[in-house]
């Protein structure tokens, strides 16, 4: 498939396909990573990036912060897009899963949920699920919790773990083990979970916003405590070292940054492997076009401008990217 943007400013895209009832997912990375050596604050480093590049970087999951990390030797704490605004006001929620929106419309809280514990004195960021329904809660207490694992295989996607953790410690089991906290409602909804009480899931909130204005929600936070919440007047977040965890730190505070961009200009070449109901003929021209246009369509609603285009192979491949220029493209 090849594909060609004409904005400058391309953000990660996820490519929905809905077919027969099924749903087929197809990520891609597009982002480049260039290390600025020179000192700056926080601001300096961000107005650097939008007019030298397309903004200070955003990272949207692992794939994202391993690309990063390679992009230098840099052992020093470096800037990237992240800044909180402080108020309980700010805080907005998340799926701990990248690439997954949270819709404040569709969602299971109990009765009178979220509620800080119907406290000023606490603030409760993370998410418990009773019975389905879900509550509020301190993300430094400690419960069983439920992984998602994108394994294939019949009746294991959901992992039910009994040790108590922390929210943070948790999501870094998961993570560790095998995908990520159960987030969601395809996967929060179904059966299977219906007798779980009291288990943490993979919704928390936080005041933490991207530069560039894009939302996603993939956190990596050295510390194993409370999430930051952006309380404090540290409200600009760094890369610790190139094993890309993250802390924080005064904006005003000079250090290297991390800026990035798309590469709009460039022709990518992407091979997917794509499932269908055994009655989709995948070789019919009106259907393979259909899938186009609704690749095309869902882009659009990311804020992309694309030109779709299929590129027959002669062998069977898996889900995998390369770039066609220089062999870099989503890994």
């Amino acid at each position: 498939m090849d594909f060609s943007s004409n904005r400058k400013k391309m953000q990660w895209s996820q490519f929905l396909l809905i077919m027969m009832g099924h749903w087929y997912f197809f990520t891609c990375h597009l982002y480049e990573y260039p290390f600025i050596g020179k000192n700056k604050t926080w601001y300096e480093a961000q107005t650097y990036c939008r007019e030298t590049y397309t903004d200070l970087a955003t990272v949207s999951d692992m794939t994202d912060m391993r690309r990063l990390c390679s992009s230098t030797k840099n052992q020093d704490e470096a800037w990237i897009g992240l800044h909180s605004y402080p108020g309980r006001e700010n805080r907005k929620w998340y799926w701990s899963l990248p690439g997954l929106e949270f819709n404040d419309s569709d969602t299971r809280w109990g009765s009178g949920q979220p509620n800080d514990g119907g406290t000023t004195l606490l603030i409760e960021n993370c998410a418990l699920m009773n019975s389905k329904q879900w509550s509020d809660y301190p993300c430094k207490q400690t419960f069983p919790f439920i992984c998602y694992s994108e394994s294939q295989q019949p009746n294991n996607t959901f992992y039910y773990i009994t040790t108590p953790m922390t929210w943070p410690q948790a999501q870094s089991y998961c993570r560790q083990h095998y995908t990520d906290l159960v987030s969601g409602l395809d996967q929060l909804d179904d059966p299977t979970l219906a007798s779980y009480s009291y288990v943490w899931i993979g919704l928390f909130r936080d005041t933490w916003r991207w530069s560039d204005g894009s939302n996603p929600s993939f956190r990596n936070w050295q510390s194993l405590g409370d999430l930051v919440d952006g309380q404090s007047d540290k409200t600009c977040a760094t890369v610790l070292n190139t094993a890309g965890t993250w802390s924080y730190d005064y904006c005003d505070t000079q250090k290297p940054f991390y800026c990035y961009e798309a590469n709009p200009k460039r022709k990518y070449v992407v091979r997917v492997k794509l499932a269908a109901d055994p009655s989709v003929n995948m070789t019919d021209p009106a259907v393979t076009e259909s899938m186009l246009k609704q690749m095309e369509a869902r882009l659009k609603d990311k804020g992309l401008s694309v030109k779709l285009s299929w590129r027959k192979l002669p062998v069977k491949l898996n889900i995998e990217a390369q770039e066609e220029e220089s062999e870099q493209g989503c890994t």
